[in-house]
């Protein structure tokens, strides 16, 4: 039996906005991130999540005096999912229960990513 390691990117640009991809495998429940190592024989499925989701949970990370805190959030998509990434937001952090989109977001080193934002 062969491993096959996938290689898709774990969001993508729609007409109605970024989604995240999450996977399913068999009768298992669908996981973001997405499922990395699959068998060959295994059928992968891509469930879309978003454009939009609710906020759960988030926090706010202070990593020192040199840099600007940030924040993170989990965010709770249909069919069941919940995402971390980035929270993107001005002066005041959104409400628990706030209706999310998924956005572009650049890492510190230029790598394409997502954040949340509402």
């Amino acid at each position: 039996m062969k491993i096959i390691k996938r290689t898709e990117s774990p969001f993508r640009d729609t007409p109605g906005g970024m989604v995240l991809v999450a996977t399913r495998v068999a009768s298992q429940p669908p996981q973001f991130p997405p499922i990395e190592f699959v068998h060959d024989d295994q059928k992968v499925e891509e469930i879309e999540l978003g454009p939009t989701g609710s906020l759960y949970s988030f926090t706010i990370v202070h990593p020192g005096k040199e840099k600007q805190p940030y924040g993170l959030a989990m965010v709770d998509f249909a069919p069941g999912v919940r995402a971390f990434g980035r929270l993107l937001f001005g002066t005041e952090a959104p409400a628990i229960g706030s209706r999310l989109r998924v956005v572009p977001f650049a890492l510190p080193d230029g790598t394409p990513d997502y954040a949340f934002q509402e």
